[in-house]
């Protein structure tokens, strides 16, 4: 059985952060285009870590992934980003419309910090073959940054949904002290 922990979270910081300014898509799905556009959205845009640009002056000391972890570095030091007092499993949902179709469907799940296991264990499957740039190029920030920035997309079996019971119980709960009702 997989394991799967609760861990410490870094947070934006909203006093000091707008969340639809410093969101981006995976990096593996940004052009160009969308890249300077979150570079102009804010100062504190994920894609200085996520997918920082280029330069024909990059070098071992002074490259995508150091300045990556100067810029998170700077916005822990700012507050413009905080690490979560203790650890947690943090609620996530997704809604979405069926491809082909109008109906709409709500994905609920947790985000944790997973055990790492070998394939030969059978715990963890794989879904797709990755490509070795891509993962060079992930690990590279993970050794830079000491942050991992994505998720990996799990599926379990909970034939009851208590999982899906639980985080609509915390999201019922984060609602009501947001709206103070």
């Amino acid at each position: 059985m997989a394991q799967v922990h609760p861990f410490r979270a870094f947070r934006y910081n909203p006093a000091r952060a707008s969340f639809d300014r410093v969101f981006t898509q995976p990096y593996d799905k940004i052009s160009p285009a969308m890249q300077e556009k979150y570079y102009a959205a804010d100062p504190h845009n994920l894609i200085a870590v996520e997918k920082g640009r280029t330069s024909p002056n990059d070098t071992p000391q002074n490259n995508v992934y150091t300045r990556a972890a100067a810029a998170l570095k700077g916005w822990i030091a700012e507050s413009g980003v905080k690490q979560d007092a203790a650890p947690a499993f943090y609620a996530y949902t997704q809604e979405f419309t069926v491809p082909g179709s109008s109906a709409r469907r709500t994905r609920r799940g947790f985000i944790g910090a997973g055990q790492l296991e070998d394939y030969a264990n059978n715990v963890v499957f794989r879904h797709e073959h990755t490509l070795s740039g891509p993962k060079a190029d992930r690990l590279e920030l993970l050794r830079h940054a000491h942050t991992h920035t994505g998720q990996l997309f799990m599926i379990y079996s909970d034939p009851e949904k208590r999982v899906d019971a639980i985080v609509s119980e915390a999201q019922e709960i984060v609602n009501k002290a947001l709206t103070g009702s």
